[in-house]
């Protein structure tokens, strides 16, 4: 049996949320999809994806360009992703592959650094990271043996993060239908709407 095999009261390397990462060439064809035919929305987009961060692709510095859109599924995060530019990246390697739709796992796991070392340790290897000015990792994806035949992204759960996910996990358990595909421009630009205050406002 596997579970004699893990050590009473072990944590999980991975955490306890997980996001499914989905890469398109449309990213309104895409949400419109998932708002009118699934019921998941509202989808709340971000231009601008890159602020300060680096992005750093197999090994070589590459200028991203893309747009985010996020929603929930229940406790499940829905992130779908549009590059906007022809710079290397994971996901113009999936869209020259002709493929769309689920490319990636992500979790936010509470020991960034050594969930990312057990990755490594388990045959994982680094894919695409981005960098915040201070050098410090703030995405790391890996790619994973065939059997699970995903990229895997890893995450640390900061405070800035955990701030506009939950705002945008509280507007999906509230909507009511209306505007399903709701742009910013940047992550700042959400918290600072009235989206994003309305649902503050709630859990007050």
């Amino acid at each position: 049996m596997i579970e004699q095999l893990i050590p009473p009261g072990m944590r999980s390397v991975l955490g306890p949320r997980m996001q499914v990462g989905m890469v398109v060439r449309d990213l309104e064809v895409a949400t419109e999809f998932w708002a009118q035919h699934l019921g998941i929305g509202p989808w709340i987009a971000m231009k601008s994806s890159s602020a300060d961060r680096r992005f750093v692709h197999r090994g070589a510095e590459s200028p991203v360009e893309m747009e985010l859109a996020f929603s929930y599924a229940g406790d499940t995060q829905l992130e779908i992703i549009a590059q906007t530019n022809d710079a290397p990246s994971p996901y113009k390697e999936f869209l020259d592959e002709g493929r769309e739709g689920v490319h990636h796992l992500g979790f936010w796991p509470e020991d960034f650094e050594g969930s990312c070392s057990a990755l490594r340790s388990a045959g994982f290897e680094e894919l695409f990271a981005l960098y915040l000015p201070d050098g410090s990792s703030n995405v790391t994806y890996y790619s994973s043996p065939a059997f699970i035949g995903l990229v895997v992204e890893l995450a640390p759960m900061t405070p800035f993060r955990r701030k506009y996910m939950t705002a945008i996990e509280k507007l999906a358990q509230s909507w009511d239908g209306s505007h399903p595909l709701r742009r910013f421009g940047s992550r700042e630009e959400f918290i600072a709407s009235d989206d994003f205050r309305r649902v503050e406002g709630e859990g007050k």
